[in-house]
């Protein structure tokens, strides 16, 4: 029986095997059913059919961001949240408000910011700042490789104080991490919900989980069992907790033993383990074949050697595990790929470079050669651009994220698009629009050279992205047959001056309606 028929609008299926438009879509038992005509598709509609009239409205696939840590879109109310904050002054008071909800002695934990870029000071907390605002009590507010934590979260974690102003990076990051009590599995599943609503408002109906642990895996696989998910979610896991494993090869090997867990259903699928080889541009950490501008002994950091990085691989590879590595500049590339290549087999998925913003046109080509698949971010030029070339100088800067030279070398079935949220913002018709124009925030042409059309940016957020996980059969385009995954949108994205005004209207995941904004009758 016909569930819902959605009628009257524009329908970009981005299947290049059927109709590429359409004017109306049928769904039943979760899948495409029809495309069509909208008489022909309103014939189908029984007595208990939804019936959607889209009166103009445009639907696509729902869309697939390929690298986000999604689970941070849920924490209103758990952590502090920095949105939308510009001084110093604002986000210790964000920081006081929460802390006064909170136990003496309880921690107070942040949403992911970045304090540099974001605040007029240009700089992050201090822990005697995080001290007053909090009142003591143990303060973490993580910057992804950074974060700002307070005196008492610094005595938890057994770093001494004294001398010590509350600023960490990398390494140091992790051993605050390791003390940061773990929610319970009941919060957890309320944070992950509602991370998924976030999603659904902006069309979002897949995403590719950045960097889970396994408690998340547990939670998620149990939202997806109890037919509770509304994003499929695609999980690169960090089995030790950590991206850099500090655990022995022997212990490695047993955290991978069994294999990846089993998928459940079409809605939660283990995409491989994560990694982390180097740091990062804006930061100025990312490895790189060559000096930066600032000086000409540093290349940036590797943060694993390459015996290490080779033991880690290979005994993933063997346990039949693909691995996601965070590279960033070419250098890590370099390391990244001659891994991959000393220790390939035959998994179900490949393996991936997770950003690699600095790539050259000749590991474009080795990348292809070895299956490696590319999953790029241009996020990170929309506003840090000149923190990056403050770094690495203006044409190292304008040509990070080589899109154009990516989709060129690998296809576009071998490179997809994210955010790496909440590094960077969610929307992804602002990425959509960056991508296709490379314009930055001020709207300064940012390596022009590297920008692809407005419809091969949606393909990297629908067909691409289905294609990265392995799932291109399945999702990623409006046909018959296909999961019923659509987003429904108030304009048309590819006829629009400018996408970034786009509202998702509905979406629908599994042929139910998952967000719905009450503007369509």
């Amino acid at each position: 029986m016909t569930e819902l028929v959605l009628l009257g609008g524009r329908v970009y299926t981005m299947d290049t095997a059927g109709p590429e438009v359409a004017e109306a879509v049928a769904v039943t038992d979760g899948r495409v059913s029809a495309v069509g005509a909208t008489a022909d598709i309103a014939a189908l509609a029984g007595p208990s059919t939804r019936v959607v009239r889209l009166s103009g409205s445009t639907v696509i696939p729902g869309l697939i961001d390929s690298h986000c840590h999604f689970e941070h879109a849920g924490m209103a109310g758990h952590a502090v949240s920095f949105a939308g904050i510009r001084t110093l002054d604002a986000a210790l008071d964000r920081v006081a408000e929460l802390a006064a909800d909170r136990a003496p002695g309880a921690w107070v934990q942040g949403q992911l910011w970045n304090p540099v870029l974001q605040l007029a000071e240009g700089r992050a907390p201090t822990r005697q700042e995080l001290d007053r605002a909090a009142a003591g009590r143990p303060v973490f507010l993580p910057e992804g490789h950074a974060a700002s934590v307070s005196t008492a979260a610094l005595r938890l974690a057994g770093i001494a104080p004294d001398g010590h102003d509350g600023r960490l990076v990398e390494g140091d990051v992790h051993t605050i991490a390791k003390v940061v009590p773990e929610w319970t599995s009941g919060e957890r599943a309320r944070q992950l919900s509602a991370a998924m609503r976030a999603l659904n408002e902006h069309g979002i109906t897949s995403v590719v989980a950045g960097a889970l642990p396994p408690s998340d895996v547990d939670v998620l696989r149990e939202l997806a069992e109890s037919d509770a998910s509304t994003v499929r979610v695609a999980a690169m896991v960090t089995p030790s907790g950590e991206l850099n494993p500090s655990v022995t090869v022997a212990e490695w090997r047993d955290l991978l033993a069994g294999g990846p867990p089993k998928p459940v259903g079409d809605r939660y699928l283990t995409r491989g383990i994560k990694l982390q080889v180097d740091g990062g541009m804006t930061l100025g950490t990312a490895a790189t074949r060559t000096p930066y501008r600032t000086d000409a002994g540093y290349r940036g950091e590797l943060f694993v050697h390459r015996a290490r990085l080779t033991d880690l691989v290979d005994a993933a590879h063997r346990a039949g595990w693909a691995v996601g590595t965070h590279v960033v500049g070419d250098a890590a590339i370099d390391l990244a790929l001659d891994v991959y290549e000393a220790t390939r087999a035959g998994l179900a998925l490949p393996d991936v470079l997770i950003h690699a913003s600095l790539i050259q046109r000749d590991q474009i080509d080795r990348a292809r050669a070895l299956g490696v698949r590319v999953a790029a971010q241009v996020p990170f030029l929309w506003r840090n651009r000149d923190a990056i070339a403050g770094h690495l100088g203006d044409e190292r800067a304008d040509g990070a994220v080589p899109l154009r030279d990516l989709v060129d070398g690998l296809g576009p079935d071998g490179v997809a698009a994210g955010t790496d949220y909440p590094v960077n913002d969610l929307d992804p018709w602002q990425n959509i629009h960056a991508m296709a124009t490379r314009h930055d925030i001020g709207g300064r042409a940012v390596g022009a050279a590297q920008a692809i059309t407005r419809r091969e940016a949606v393909g990297l957020y629908t067909t691409s992205g289905a294609a990265h996980t392995g799932e291109w059969a399945s999702k990623g385009r409006i046909a018959p047959g296909l999961l019923a995954d659509l987003a429904v949108l108030d304009t048309d994205p590819f006829a629009a001056a400018d996408p970034r005004s786009t509202t998702t209207l509905m979406t629908v995941m599994d042929g139910r309606v998952v967000h719905d904004t009450g503007r369509l009758d």
